[in-house]
């Protein structure tokens, strides 16, 4: 049995040396970049998120369990049964063989950390304490991550030459993958550069493999946390993941079940924080690469409101009280157009300050809401408890409600609370007001309006 003794560089020529063998490369398209050098740094410091929906994480790699478990639904009751076998003790693996490093890498993942101690905040002897344990498992992890990491490229660099070997290959990479994403979303600069090499040397010697794939998700998901983490103060890491969301979806575009949710996941969130081009980008790909899917249809829409600044708005829709709403009515104001619902949170939170915004300038804007609630009594009672008064758009038919709504299917609402902000004009100026700076941008839109008037009026005089 081979022994392990190999550095990491010579595992990636061991890659090269097994692919020109017994692998055939396909050529692809790519989109992005996969190399180090072109690797954003993961420098920035954490930030809270501030989107209205910050969406959940991207799937997590995993490795199917070698064969199929019986189910009720594969299993034939009316087989007789076999006797079972004596259950026979597996051998332990030679020292240094890839199943003994496989054997060790899951012996140190079980291996328990110290319990760290809850402190009292008032309590500064404690809180030390406290700082110390969390410094203490850190380096115990970062420890254990690089044995890890030591354990599974030994390992690689066996398995690579034998095609026999192909399910402790991609384990090992799974292994290595996973150390070295903790390691880099820790701010490892070696470990975030060793991700984006291994996925291109994975792809590039082995596009149909697993290990591939779950290489270049592994860098999908590091720029998907590191994201979430800094979108205001490193919106690099938005465009990066849009970037690598787009190349998992090229390389592996057979692959939906993965490709669909990262290149929604990259676009919507490139969307809410301003990166309108990548968000284009993302959502385009998806009609090119999975034409038909629901998704796909559902983008027509979303574009079509990603293209409405600048144009004039013809929004309209049955009222709650039973009238009639359209924007026309409102020409003169400007105009607040809230797509809404009393389960989200996110309005809840916000809505404080949109009803002091709408009091503080009724005399020059109106808000419109866009309810996309199912039950009309539950409407009712929240505007009745909360005290708004605004117009809202509400259909009696009960199969145009909810996400079902005419007005959010149309335009691809996919988060509440949505505002918008339309000049006196009727003019469609932002769908992506923040509640940040909606006082800002309503202010901006009133100020030109009025000098444009003042000015048309000296014009006339």
């Amino acid at each position: 049995m081979p022994r392990i003794n190999c550095s990491y560089a010579l595992i990636l020529s061991l890659l090269t040396f097994a692919a020109a063998g017994c692998s055939d490369t396909a050529g692809t398209t790519s989109v992005g970049t996969n190399s180090a050098s072109e690797a954003v740094s993961p420098g920035a410091k954490p930030s809270a998120v501030t989107s209205n929906n910050p969406g959940s994480a991207l799937p997590v790699a995993s490795i199917p369990a070698p064969g199929t478990a019986a189910t009720p639904g594969n299993v034939d009751d009316d087989e007789p049964e076999e006797p079972l076998e004596p259950l026979t003790e597996t051998p332990e693996p030679e020292k240094g063989s890839p199943e003994w490093a496989v054997r060790e890498i899951l012996r140190i993942r079980l291996l328990p950390y110290p319990v760290i101690e809850t402190a009292a905040a008032d309590n500064p002897a404690a809180q030390e304490k406290l700082r110390e344990q969390m410094e203490t498992q850190k380096k115990l992890r970062t420890e254990r991550n690089k044995q890890i990491i030591e354990l599974a490229t030994g390992a690689l660099a066996v398995t690579a030459k034998d095609k026999a070997q192909e399910r402790l290959f991609t384990v090992s990479a799974h292994h290595l993958l996973e150390s070295h994403l903790q390691l880099a979303l820790q701010g490892d600069a070696e470990s975030t550069s060793a991700l984006y090499d291994i996925a291109a040397v994975f792809f590039e010697n082995r596009p149909e493999s697993d290990a591939a794939a779950e290489a270049q998700q592994t860098v999908v998901s590091l720029a998907h946390s590191n994201a979430l983490r800094s979108s205001e103060t490193e919106p690099r890491w938005l465009i990066e993941l849009s970037r690598q969301s787009q190349l998992y979806a090229t390389r592996f575009p057979k692959d939906s079940a993965k490709s669909l949710p990262f290149l929604l996941a990259a676009a919507t969130s490139c969307e809410m924080n301003g990166q309108l081009e990548e968000a284009v980008t993302c959502y385009r790909l998806i009609e090119q690469k999975f034409p038909g899917t629901p998704e796909a249809q559902q983008i027509t829409n979303v574009l079509r409101r990603i293209d409405l600044p600048g144009k004039s708005l013809e929004l309209a829709g049955p009222a709650l009280d039973g009238n009639f709403i359209t924007m026309d009515e409102y020409r003169g104001k400007a105009v607040l157009v809230v797509f809404w619902s009393t389960a989200s949170k996110p309005f809840r939170d916000q809505l404080p300050q949109l009803l002091e915004i709408s009091k503080k300038y009724e005399k020059y804007c109106v808000t419109v809401g866009v309810n996309l609630d199912l039950e009309e009594s539950a409407v009712d009672r929240f505007l009745e408890e909360t005290g708004v008064s605004w117009p809202q758009i509400f259909h009696s038919e009960r199969a145009k409600r909810g996400w079902n709504h005419p007005l959010a299917t149309h335009y691809g609402i996919n988060t509440l609370p949505t505002i918008w902000l339309i000049d006196p004009q009727g003019t469609v100026i932002s769908t992506q007001v923040q509640p940040s700076i909606l006082e800002p941008e309503l202010r901006e839109v009133l100020l030109k309006h009025l000098r444009a008037a003042k000015a048309q009026e000296t014009n006339q005089n």
